[in-house]
C-alpha cells in the first residue's frame, strides 16, 4: 500500500520534471527546509528556493510538510534542540552564553508558562541547521538512486 502509493507520487513528480538529479535535489531541499529551525518562514522559503533554483516548488512543499507539520513540529524542534545541545556540549561550549540578551524574556516565558528551564536559542539553531544539512547530504544518493530507477523502469514500460 504505501509502495504503490510512493509510486504514484513519484510518477507525478516524474511527470512534470525529467531529470533525477533535479527531483533528488527537490526532495532534499525539501528536506532541508523541514528540518529548519526559522520557525514560519518554511513556505516563504519553499517559495523563495524553488523559484531562485528554478525546482519544483509543489515538490518542495511537500516534502517539507512531511516533515515538519503541526503534529510533527513539536518532537522535530526538541531534536533540533537536543542536537544543538550535544553539539556545544561535545565542544565544550556553554550553549546559554551565546543567547543574545533580548531572548531572556522569553527564557522566562517559558519557565514561568511550562515550567522547562534552559533553552538555548543557538544551541536550537545550530541542531536544525545541521540536522537539515546532514540528512540532506546523507539522502541525496539513495533519491537519486530511486528516481533514477524508477524514471528508467517508467521509460522501459513505454517502449
Amino acid at each position: 500500500m504505501i509502495r504503490s502509493y510512493l509510486h504514484r507520487v513519484a510518477d507525478r513528480l516524474i511527470a512534470y520534471e525529467q531529470s533525477p538529479r533535479r527531483l533528488a535535489l527537490t526532495c532534499c531541499l525539501g528536506i532541508f527546509i523541514g528540518f529548519s529551525p526559522f520557525i514560519g518562514f518554511h513556505t516563504v522559503m519553499t517559495i523563495v528556493i524553488g523559484w531562485f533554483f528554478a525546482f519544483n516548488i509543489a515538490g518542495l512543499w511537500i516534502i517539507s510538510h512531511i516533515i515538519n507539520n503541526p503534529w510533527t513540529m513539536t518532537f522535530v524542534y526538541t531534536v533540533d534542540h537536543i542536537v544543538g545541545i550535544w553539539i556545544f556540549d561535545f565542544f565544550n561550549i556553554d550553549s546559554m552564553q551565546w543567547n543574545p540578551s533580548w531572548f531572556e524574556i522569553v527564557c522566562e516565558y517559558i519557565k514561568t508558562h511550562t515550567g522547562m528551564m534552559g533553552f538555548s536559542l543557538s544551541a536550537f539553531l545550530v541542531g536544525g541547521n545541521l540536522i537539515g544539512i546532514v540528512l540532506s547530504v546523507m539522502l541525496y544518493p539513495f533519491f537519486k538512486y530511486f528516481f533514477t530507477k524508477h524514471l528508467s523502469h517508467k521509460n522501459n514500460d513505454t517502449i
